[in-house]
């Protein structure tokens, strides 16, 4: 374990002191997005029924205050970005608007005005940032912001944005690269043509960053290093959108030299005090706790995900639940969350679905 110069921070309460008796929960996965019922008092999942068909999707995102669901789509047209709403069936979603760019399986971000929407394209070296209707829908004004650079490890030979969201009142937006072992701070305006490239920070040579958990209401961000297996710890200045170094903690005990091992998803638990990470091939969740006076992760344990390459997981609304997504095992299974602790204790609650790649806990639509 690596420590750098602590710094204060604080962290908003974000669970509800009312407990929820149903979640609804939105998978992407093969054929489209499903929807699943977490009971929030047994961790039992309903039966995932499909709610929008296509070919495929990778990530989803919500509007802020509309009932408008985004993914990332793909079908025998193309690849883009679509927006889906309330059908009138019960669980049902219809297409509301389709916007085609070169190409697709992004990860989203909506700004908090709900005004512009952001991919950040993997494959493509490529961020979108496009600008919504009224009504959620997403226009054709958009810019295409291209990232450059490279790094030591294989998959490093280009730019790939893996992650983007909106900060500052969506003053700012962050992407984190994978290729070139950075997080780019763009300044944001209004419109879609407004974002310009402000700075950078780089990671340590190797990391491949993913996936980050920026903390509301407070200054410390979590990064996973999906090649170098570390997560990341950084004081975040929102004011200024620059990043700074605290920590670098490694998920596993040893060296893993197999290539086939990844880190994914991270997430922050809504009371603040616990951080999340998968890793693949090892096939674990991994916890840490979170010191309150200085924002730096000691581990708590290495969980069996019981899924095979656990590429997303959430956490349910009420802090209760983990629900993970085993891409190639074709399943999801639950987890409940210790309160004292952040330790997960597996249920039986388990549902079947095909390749699921990103799921969401939005008790809404």
């Amino acid at each position: 374990m690596k420590y750098l110069s602590p710094f204060l921070f604080t962290v908003s309460v974000l669970v509800s002191s009312t407990a929820l008796k149903a979640e609804t929960l939105w998978i992407a996965a093969e054929g489209g997005v499903y929807r699943s019922e977490l009971n929030e008092q047994s961790g039992e999942l309903s039966v995932p029924e499909l709610a929008a068909a296509f070919d495929s999707g990778s990530f989803l995102a919500i509007h802020p205050h509309l009932d408008v669901l985004y993914a990332s789509y793909r079908d025998d047209s193309g690849a883009g970005y679509a927006s889906l709403v309330p059908s009138g069936d019960a669980g049902r979603l219809q297409l509301q608007s389709v916007q085609r760019v070169s190409s697709g399986n992004a990860h989203l971000s909506v700004s908090e005005n709900g005004r512009l929407l952001a991919g950040a394209h993997y494959g493509e070296g490529v961020n979108y940032v496009l600008e919504l209707e009224a009504d959620g829908a997403i226009s054709d004004r958009w810019t295409r912001l291209v990232q450059s650079g490279s790094g030591p490890e294989r998959p490093q030979t280009q730019a790939r944005p893996h992650w983007v969201t909106f900060a500052k009142k969506d003053s700012l937006l962050h992407s984190v690269d994978l290729g070139t072992d950075e997080i780019w701070t763009y300044g944001v305006g209004k419109t879609a043509n407004s974002v310009q490239l402000l700075h950078k920070v780089k990671f340590p040579a190797g990391t491949g960053p993913r996936h980050m958990a920026l903390v509301p209401g407070s200054n410390t961000a979590y990064v996973s290093g999906e090649l170098n297996l570390d997560v990341n710890t950084f004081f975040y200045d929102e004011q200024s959108g620059r990043f700074s170094p605290l920590q670098y903690i490694s998920t596993v005990e040893d060296p893993f030299p197999d290539k086939q091992i990844s880190l994914s998803e991270i997430q922050v638990h809504p009371n603040g005090r616990y951080v999340y990470t998968a890793v693949r091939g090892l096939d674990l969740i991994v916890t840490y706790s979170v010191d309150p006076q200085t924002g730096l992760l000691s581990l708590v344990e290495r969980k069996d995900a019981r899924v095979h390459w656990p590429r997303n997981f959430t956490v349910s609304a009420s802090g209760k639940w983990l629900i993970v997504a085993g891409q190639r095992s074709h399943e999801l299974r639950v987890f409940e969350i210790d309160p004292g602790s952040g330790e997960l204790s597996p249920t039986e609650s388990r549902i079947e679905l095909q390749s699921p790649v990103c799921v969401r806990a939005w008790d809404r639509i």
